[in-house]
């Protein structure tokens, strides 16, 4: 069974505490890192943007990526988020497993 690490970028630290505490109860993560020191330079509506985000950094199973992704989308404040998810091909197993159990 694999494990994927899904990031995604909000526009605060309150928003992205908030999304990353619903989706650890929902099951839908084993864990969420937040990064809240990124620097954002994107195109916009033909403008170049220039913004303050936090990045959250979610670990999940391959069982539930998609509903992550789902739930990340629906509930995200921006029209057009950034939600990639990378399948890990690398990781010890002790925390393979803690993953998995997590996400049951």
């Amino acid at each position: 069974m694999k494990i994927y690490l899904v990031n995604s970028f909000f526009p605060s630290l309150d928003k992205a505490k908030e999304i990353g505490k619903i989706v650890l109860k929902k099951k839908l993560a084993a864990c969420v890192n937040i990064n809240d020191k990124i620097k954002s330079f994107f195109w916009w509506k033909n403008k170049l943007s220039n913004e303050n985000e936090v990045e959250l950094s979610f670990k999940t199973s391959f069982n539930k990526v998609t509903k992550l992704i789902e739930f990340l989308e629906k509930n995200h404040p921006y029209e057009c988020p950034c939600i990639i998810a990378f399948k890990v091909d690398k990781a010890n197993k002790k925390y393979i497993d803690w993953v998995l159990d997590q996400t049951k």
